[in-house]
């Protein structure tokens, strides 16, 4: 529960309750921040998908498709570049830890051989397509200037 200054309706110098839909936006980032981790976890298994005998790299559209998305949904919620990023964060986190590091068995979840091209394509598809749409997320549009006010300001 979030408080804050006195109404002007309560003089009597109480404490009002303030709206937590702010509160409410940053837990729907941190949703979308699970989202992001979980769908870096199928893209990574998404890797070694094969229709018969062809290899189809699903991988990377979800890896990119993932990227572009989330946070743009994060940025409608909160217009904060943090909450921007967070949703990339995690997933390249998640892509980094799960898939790169090794295990202590010695075994990584991106596999090489054949499938290195689509390994590469889900991590510098979804890493380019992050940083992209955060920056340019980032980018403030200037305001827009109601031309009618701009008109009867120089008539008067």
């Amino acid at each position: 529960m979030r408080y804050g200054s006195p109404s002007a309706a309560d003089e009597g110098g109480g404490v009002t309750q303030i709206d937590d839909s702010r509160a409410l936006a940053w837990a729907g980032v941190v949703l979308l921040g699970g989202c992001a981790v979980l769908t870096g976890v199928l893209s990574l298994f998404l890797v070694p998908l094969y229709a018969g005998s062809v290899l189809v790299p699903v991988a990377v559209v979800v890896a990119v498709a993932t990227n572009v998305v989330l946070p743009r949904l994060a940025r409608s919620l909160v217009e904060a570049t943090t909450a921007t990023a967070l949703p990339f964060a995690c997933w390249l986190l998640t892509v980094i830890v799960v898939g790169v590091l090794p295990r202590p068995e010695g075994d990584v979840v991106l596999p090489g051989g054949k499938l290195q091209w689509v390994s590469y394509g889900v991590l510098l598809g979804g890493a380019i397509a992050g940083t992209f749409t955060v920056i340019l997320a980032g980018a403030r549009r200037p305001a827009r200037v109601d031309e009618s006010d701009q008109v009867g300001e120089l008539i008067r």
